[in-house]
């Protein structure tokens, strides 16, 4: 169950959804409390359990409330509090809705036409759905990594991926950076990690911990299995490095890119704050420095944890690429989305484009927080059981960024985020379309962001 909660701002009152029972509070650095304060305050606030964080995180509480306390009393209380920096709730975050229609799905075991399979074997999505595939309990195992094809064999499907040929990724295949060794974290829904067309692709953690966090971690069921329960994140995963040249499907912007599946959102597309933090912190600790996000929250500008994260992704030389939203307004408005609407330097916002290059109807945008667009409107990309379908929305324009700016920090690895991020907004392609409403003007082109020199 979400709520609504009316907060006061300096901007105006506005509405944000948020986790009933609890919240999120950031200590002063260097505050010295002793234990009978710490008590004090949970017992005269009504604090039932406390999670620590540490690592990035440390200074970060997570308080659950009793039952019969309000998250708008307990952040009344903490805010009297001197030793506390802020307060807020644990907000809640969702993959942008996406359009695309099952019977689309490609791939073995699809059923014939006019019926729905449904996207995950055993999940009744969409609604009356057909599947005869497992649980949602019974994940599946991690396979071990496949071998790599030799000699390079040409995807069969490239073709219906239109928005390589778009932005130049075709012909930048054939400059020497391919994407390898460079980690790009996909953060969303999870990963089909034994997907055919991303298994070899996907990161290999040399020092797992006892949750055998082999490919990532899934923060929804706190485990070492980031598996894809509702196919958005395997979509994106796609886009951003599906296994290039071997003679299977398609192949992602980046075709030898190191993906990192991390799950923080449910199969039904929702997540906290929270835990959109801990896959944060989890790839910057883990050496990720592209974070793909197609997802996040309306009217939520005082969310200064996540801010705060992305703030720490910054220090840590990390590029953090967001989509931009899907409700065909204007994110410089009075209903912003974020993370999307966040000022971090370190922030790339992504529209959507058609086949036509034009703007997609349902994409946002932004003269000052939408810094440039990508193709977004039926994009052919994988899903769960590895199979193939179309889908579109910022979601799907975002990670054609993320792999983007993998192949151009492959090339040039002693360049700073800023220095990415600059060069992908100064080679864009401009488009009438976008001239009033991105920074740049334009559209990714990558073949020409390569060809800049150091």
């Amino acid at each position: 169950m979400f709520l609504s909660l009316a907060f006061a701002a300096s901007s105006g009152a506005f509405a944000s959804e948020f986790k009933p029972g609890e919240v999120i509070v950031k200590y002063k650095e260097g505050r010295l409390r002793t234990r009978s304060e710490v008590n004090n305050l949970y017992t005269s606030v009504g604090v039932k359990r406390v999670l620590h964080y540490s690592g990035m995180m440390t200074g970060f509480e997570h308080l659950i409330l009793e039952g019969d306390v309000s998250v708008e009393n307990a952040i009344i209380q903490l805010k009297k509090n001197s030793s506390i920096a802020y307060v807020q709730p644990n907000y809640i975050l969702h993959v942008y809705p996406v359009s695309g229609d099952a019977d689309d799905l490609e791939g073995p075991e699809n059923p014939g036409p006019g019926s729905v399979p449904c996207w995950v074997g055993g999940i009744a999505f969409p609604p009356g759905c057909v599947s005869d595939g497992p649980t949602p309990s019974e994940r599946p195992e991690l396979k071990g990594p496949p071998d790599e094809v030799l000699p390079l064999v040409a995807d069969p499907d490239l073709s219906k991926a239109y928005g390589l040929s778009k932005i130049g990724a075709i012909e930048a295949w054939n400059l020497p950076s391919r994407g390898s060794k460079v980690i790009v974290a996909d953060i969303d829904t999870g990963i089909d990690y034994n997907h055919e067309d991303l298994a070899f692709n996907i990161w290999r953690n040399p020092s797992p911990t006892d949750k055998n966090d082999v490919v990532g971690f899934d923060f929804v069921h706190n485990d070492g299995l980031p598996f894809d329960d509702n196919k958005h994140g395997t979509h994106t995963a796609g886009t951003i490095g599906a296994v290039g040249d071997n003679g299977i499907g398609v192949s992602g912007v980046s075709p030898r890119v190191t993906l990192m599946a991390l799950k923080f959102l449910s199969g039904e597309g929702s997540g906290t704050t929270a835990d959109a933090i801990r896959a944060i912190d989890y790839a910057i600790s883990h050496g990720a420095k592209i974070l793909s996000n197609s997802w996040g929250g309306a009217i939520d500008q005082d969310n200064q944890a996540l801010y705060d994260a992305i703030e720490r992704a910054k220090a840590k030389d990390v590029l953090f690429v967001a989509a931009a939203g899907n409700d065909g307004s204007d994110n410089d408005g009075s209903m912003p989305v974020y993370p999307a609407s966040f000022k971090n330097n370190n922030l790339i916002v992504v529209a959507a484009t058609d086949q036509n290059d034009h703007l997609a109807a349902f994409s946002n945008y932004g003269k000052l927080t939408t810094h440039l667009a990508a193709p977004g409107a039926n994009i052919y990309s994988t899903v769960p059981g590895s199979k193939y379908a179309v889908l579109s929305g910022t979601s799907m324009a975002c990670p054609h960024v993320a792999g983007a700016a993998a192949l151009l920090w492959s090339k040039h690895p002693t360049w700073n985020y800023q220095k990415i991020k600059d060069v992908l907004l100064k080679t864009v392609d401009p488009l009438t379309d976008l001239s009033h409403k991105t920074v740049s003007g334009g559209r990714l082109n990558i073949l020409k962001a390569l060809n800049v020199p150091d």
